[in-house]
């Protein structure tokens, strides 16, 4: 009896193995599918320009799929070429956690556009990593005195610790960053990074925060800045950045997907510093008269 037990017992795992299988065969046949008579793959992408990753010449308001650009627009581009389809760009989303967001509701087929992985995010949507950068600092000088005497080994997790006033683009991962990672911290939300950048400069704060390209980028097109400010790269803080997809578009997509991403190499803050450097040049100011 125990055998004919264990036996049925058997039979009925082996079955509904190959019942939900199949209807994930199907749920995975049936959204490509959709995306295929569509003709276009549907993306999000924060509501910026942001080169070298993704920028047009008109305003991200304006709707301009032909016209966009950069190094995550070519990682889509490609990846809709090898499902067979076009690309549609939407920004017109908030913010970037509203992108991420709006990728979790299914608004897009997926969401790019340098955004990171958190865990409040992976709760909205399914992430897939396809770049990996560390987060910095742009300091000022005279903030930087008071640990004149610290080592430089420590020197991170001390201004990590500190009452720093720090400033980032609000809404971002970097603000949810800043609150696990400086308990301290004065933290202040600006509108993009142009004002993070203006309230540095106007002494609001004492260093501003994001990703090393990001960073590195500021001192490298305008030398200048490097008398007042300097850059803090923390070797132990990552900023994992990923495509991020519904629910319904990971159980479709996500193995189409990581099998494309698996061919693709992972880029480093430095890779794309290097692949990029043209967009890290000092900017040519015009002669006054």
């Amino acid at each position: 009896m125990k055998k004919l037990f264990n036996s049925l017992l058997i039979l009925n795992v082996i079955f509904f193995s190959l019942f939900f299988s199949k209807q994930l065969n199907a749920i995975e046949i049936d959204y490509i599918q959709k995306i295929k008579d569509r003709g276009s793959l549907i993306v999000g992408m924060p509501p910026y320009n942001n080169p070298p990753y993704y920028y047009k010449d008109s305003p991200p308001s304006v709707s301009d799929s032909d016209s966009m650009k950069g190094n995550d627009v070519e990682i889509i581009r490609k990846f809709a070429k090898n499902l067979g389809v076009d690309v549609i760009f939407d920004q017109s989303s908030s913010s970037f956690n509203a992108t991420v967001n709006r990728a979790g509701a299914g608004d897009f087929d997926l969401a790019i556009g340098k955004l990171s992985t958190n865990y409040s995010r992976m709760s909205n949507a399914h992430p897939h990593i396809y770049m990996n950068f560390r987060q910095s600092l742009l300091a000022n000088r005279s903030f930087l005195s008071n640990f004149a005497n610290v080592p430089e080994s420590s020197l991170g997790s001390q201004i990590l610790k500190s009452n720093i006033r720090v400033g980032y683009i609000a809404n971002s991962s970097y603000e949810t960053a800043a609150k696990e990672l400086m308990p301290k911290a004065i933290k202040k939300g600006f509108s993009s990074w142009d004002e993070c950048l203006k309230a540095l400069q106007k002494g609001d704060v004492d260093a501003i925060y994001r990703d090393a390209t990001e960073i590195k980028k500021i001192v490298y097109q305008d030398p200048n800045l490097s008398i007042k400010f300097v850059p803090i790269l923390f070797d132990d803080v990552k900023d994992k950045i990923s495509i991020y997809l519904s629910t319904e578009a990971n159980i479709a997509m996500a193995d189409v997907l990581n099998f494309y991403l698996d061919e693709e190499e992972i880029k480093s803050d430095t890779d794309v510093l290097n692949e990029f450097s043209d967009y890290y040049q000092p900017v040519p100011t015009k002669n006054k008269r």
